[in-house]
């Protein structure tokens, strides 16, 4: 049995990276090769921030690049301009990568791949070349298993082909699992081409012979009997200097966060993708003056077109919070001061807060946000929802009212404590994810 060289390709956007990356950590220090691969234009993002990248050196991760096909000025933040040029540019390079990165030692050849979803073209070109393959999936298991009902939920009549419920109900897609409203498919809003892309993935999909999941018995219990690939491995949970960043972190909240009182801090980020309507914004900056709170609050500085994003209302002061363009979170959500996180329940977000025991008000926007919300809100009983009014708004004083109904609530505060406790049993020694990770490394061997 050889050491393995796994060779490790993300979609480039944070939500991939980051779990890879972990995973590619926990791979180095059981001994494995590891080259993991880039965008180029990504991997130049990631290396500008002073972000984690640089606290890889020793670790024993070769970083190597790919171009994504597209120009210097293209935006990237359309994701359906990034899958399709990735998707016609990058496999046919990466038969020749693979050979260079094997000439450079001949008894240490690349000998199984993991990727992330969109990048599982790269299973194909790796079954092609004999190599072993494995996909990292990004979201929650249940996503993974309602993505995989596709097809049944067409013959069913629940979708038509692009996806859209044919009516709106609640339906339980295996037993014991929560139901679901069909308005909150992860696909839901995408449209045709997105939608066909999905059902490709989760097609070629099948080349992988793991589906890895950053998640564990104990959050989604009864996702597993779905197929025996399903491997959870999580929490994947970087410490915060190894996790990679397309923006600069502002570290200056930390010594802010000391001055406060325990457990008296609101913390508000909706991840690195979501964009706010104006109107929307407006009504969040003055619920947190209502509320009257100490607040911290990451909004990014612009898209990546640079356009400035929002303006604050005129009336809104904030002086009792921090506003920063992006955040330590793990070392934020992990601090005594911190009350609860407000959250876009993105699934690597909503792990990290399930591992520090907070309390969430849960503010989706869209993919599989909603049905992580499900899962906070119904499952697990860690947080509460927001309610919208007739257009579609969540106003200030329902952000007031939540926030302070949340930290009033002692049962959701110990649920939320017992949660962390399980969730990170599973990564102890001998906890069922360390168990996990030994099967995935012997299988690599």
């Amino acid at each position: 049995m050889g050491i393995p060289h796994f060779l490790l390709i993300p979609y480039p956007v944070l939500g991939h990276v980051n779990p890879l990356i972990h995973l590619s950590q926990i791979l180095a220090k059981n001994g494995c090769n590891i080259t993991f691969l880039n965008t180029e234009f990504s991997h130049k993002r990631l290396t500008t921030t002073g972000s984690g990248l640089d606290n890889l050196k020793g670790s024993g991760i070769k970083f190597v690049t790919l171009p994504d096909g597209l120009d210097p000025e293209d935006d990237r933040s359309d994701q359906k301009k990034v899958v399709l040029s990735i998707k016609t540019n990058m496999p046919s390079m990466l038969p020749k990568l693979i050979q260079d990165v094997n000439a450079l030692d001949v008894n240490n050849n690349i000998t199984c791949m993991v990727v992330t979803l969109s990048m599982t073209w790269a299973l194909k070109v790796g079954y092609n070349l004999g190599i072993k393959g494995a996909l990292l999936w990004p979201a929650s298991a249940t996503a993974l298993a309602l993505c995989n009902c596709i097809p049944r939920l067409i013959h069913d009549g629940v979708i038509d082909s692009y996806g859209v419920p044919i009516r709106r109900q609640e339906i339980e897609l295996y037993p014991s699992m929560p139901t679901m409203d069909t308005e909150n498919f992860p696909w839901r809003g995408n449209d045709k081409l997105h939608f066909d892309h999905l059902v490709q993935e989760m097609q070629t999909m099948k080349l992988g012979e793991w589906w890895l999941c950053n998640t564990t018995y104990d959050l989604e219990p009864a996702v597993f009997s779905i197929s025996p690939r399903l491997l959870p491995i999580g929490p994947l949970t970087a410490s915060d200097n190894n996790k990679s960043s397309f923006w600069k972190e502002d570290t200056t909240c930390l010594e802010w966060l000391d001055q406060q009182l325990p457990q008296s801090v609101v913390y508000i980020s909706f991840g690195s993708m979501a964009v706010m309507d104006p109107n929307q914004f407006n009504e969040l900056a003055l619920g947190l003056d209502l509320l009257d709170k100490p607040f911290i609050w990451v909004v990014r500085s612009s898209n990546d077109n640079k356009e400035k994003v929002n303006a604050y209302p005129h009336e809104f002061h904030g002086s009792r919070g921090r506003i920063v363009g992006w955040a330590p979170q793990k070392k934020i959500l992990n601090h005594p001061a911190l009350a609860c996180f407000i959250s876009h329940c993105g699934w690597n977000s909503t792990v990290e807060g399930v591992c520090s025991g907070i309390p969430f008000l849960c503010w989706p926007f869209a993919k599989d946000q909603l049905v992580n919300k499900s899962y906070i809100c119904q499952v697990w009983k860690i947080g509460v929802g927001l309610d919208k009014d007739k257009d579609g708004l969540i106003l200030k004083e329902e952000i007031r009212k939540k926030v302070e109904q949340l930290l009033e609530d002692e049962d959701i505060k110990a649920r939320s404590l017992k949660m962390k406790e399980l969730t990170m049993n599973n990564i102890d020694k001998g906890g069922q994810s360390s168990k996990n990770l030994e099967k995935f490394i012997n299988w690599a061997k």
